[in-house]
């Protein structure tokens, strides 16, 4: 304010918030470091609107950038899901090759994993029925083929009953959320993976699902959101990714392009 020649708190204008922005993006600082100086230059000159030391005018904040959500990479998912020899390995290996097919085909959190019963699961028609949700909503997800076979062969081989927890660990008992989260952090780095993420197969599942053709308004309940907005986060994010070969779907690029399309009768 010196700097603008400002002296007084009275002589504060809007233009004069919007240059100490400008300055400080200048310092190039974050989005959300410029914000938390704003919230307490808002606050204070806020105070002094309210005992009229300052003409009332609005302090917006600053739009953040959107990060990249954490993903695991083609490279990754390929290491993480070669199956290990079901005869020479141990239950560990064998349950938490289980657990990260069954979080890259199903997206869904961690808590809901931990609270999973073998009850939960509908091999025959493919459906598992999420009971610990984040909205406290009782969900009836599609599970693939894929995840089916891995599922089967998993309770089969050590004859997991139906009130089970799907995921235990070596005491047959329900797994923590810590001891869940070292299980996945093992055998990601032991498989040559330095991401340890539970969430970011969430976060894979879903741009997956968006660059592969699926829908947001399916994918929505699929995440367990309440709202379509949130899952429309997703599809922002991954714009890029859904231009890449969009041109191979262009109509008239393939009218002007190809000349078997042109081909016919002229009127």
């Amino acid at each position: 304010m010196e700097e603008l020649g400002i002296v007084y708190v009275r002589e504060i204008e809007k233009r004069h918030i919007d240059k100490f922005i400008m300055w400080l993006k200048r310092q190039e600082l974050k989005a959300t470091t410029i914000n938390t100086y704003m919230r307490a230059t808002r606050s204070f000159l806020y105070f002094a609107m309210r005992e009229n030391y300052l003409i009332k005018f609005e302090i917006n904040l600053i739009k953040a950038d959107k990060k990249q959500k954490e993903l695991y990479t083609e490279e990754e998912i390929m290491k993480l899901i070669k199956k290990p020899n079901i005869r020479e390995c141990g239950f560990v290996e064998h349950r938490n090759w289980v657990l990260v097919n069954y979080l890259l085909e199903t997206c869904n959190r961690l808590n809901t994993v931990l609270n999973l019963k073998v009850h939960d699961i509908d091999l025959e028609n493919g459906i598992v029925i999420l009971t610990t949700t984040k909205n406290r909503k009782v969900q009836y997800n599609p599970i693939s083929e894929h995840i089916v076979k891995v599922l089967t062969e998993y309770i089969r081989v050590y004859r997991l009953e139906k009130d089970d927890y799907l995921f235990i660990n070596e005491l047959g008992e329900q797994m923590t959320r810590n001891s869940m989260q070292h299980a996945i952090a093992r055998y990601n780095k032991k498989r040559g993976v330095e991401k340890t993420s539970i969430h970011a197969f969430r976060h894979t599942f879903a741009k997956h699902y968006i660059t592969s053709g699926g829908d947001a308004f399916k994918l929505q309940p699929l995440l367990g959101h309440s709202t379509l907005d949130v899952t429309l986060n997703y599809v922002n994010l991954y714009s890029e990714d859904l231009k890449e070969g969009f041109d191979r779907h262009s109509i008239i690029a393939n009218y002007t392009e190809n000349p078997k399309m042109r081909r016919g009768k002229r009127r």
